[in-house]
């Protein structure tokens, strides 16, 4: 990437992590500035294994860095108010209309159930649930589940959330070949993990 390039990621970055330690709430355990890093790496990690040009990654990493801003605004439904801070971002610097539109549409591939119409798509998605098969799943795993209860004041036995989150694992899929073929395989140690657990 060229210097403008690397600018424009370079502003995006300094921008949400502003954003992150003035604007989010505490309670934000999981869906927060550590797991936005996460998914800036899988971005590279995936996108380059999937060859994706310098134009797509810088997208799809503009779409990393903004997919999960909404959670300042509001906790169900944040992708939409993840498009107004990332648009209100995009008026403060000079990025091409249609790439904004580009980033806005990752943004949006995000929303579950995913929904990913090109390849680049595909990568952010991959990428925000790159977590599932990382061998520190049980730490996010523990920081969702105390989220939603402070955020949503969802509450479950151990039972109940080790049934859902297997769910989950067996109807999740990756999108990408790298995804499908990779990242596939070790999210699958996780979830066998938590059968076992769901077993004992």
């Amino acid at each position: 990437m060229n210097k403008k390039k690397d600018m424009i990621l370079q502003q995006a970055e300094t921008y949400m992590t502003s954003l992150f330690k003035e604007k989010f709430s505490p309670e934000i355990c999981f869906h927060n500035l550590l797991h936005t890093k996460t998914v800036i790496h899988a971005v590279k990690e995936i996108g380059s294994h999937s060859g994706l040009s310098n134009a797509q990654m810088e997208i799809a990493i503009l779409g990393g860095w903004f997919h999960d801003a909404g959670y300042c605004r509001k906790y169900m439904g944040h992708e939409e108010e993840s498009n107004r801070v990332c648009a209100q971002f995009f008026k403060e610097v000079n990025y091409s209309p249609d790439r904004i539109e580009q980033v806005l549409s990752c943004i949006d591939a995000t929303r579950i159930p995913q929904h990913p119409l090109n390849l680049t798509e595909e990568v952010l998605c991959d990428a925000d649930f790159y977590h599932l098969c990382q061998h520190g799943y049980p730490q996010n795993e523990m920081l969702l589940r105390q989220e939603w209860l402070q955020c949503l004041s969802r509450k479950y036995t151990d039972a109940e959330w080790n049934k859902m989150n297997y769910t989950f694992f067996k109807t999740h899929q990756y999108f990408t070949g790298y995804g499908k073929k990779i990242l596939q395989k070790l999210k699958e140690k996780n979830m066998n993990e938590i059968e076992l657990r769901s077993i004992l």
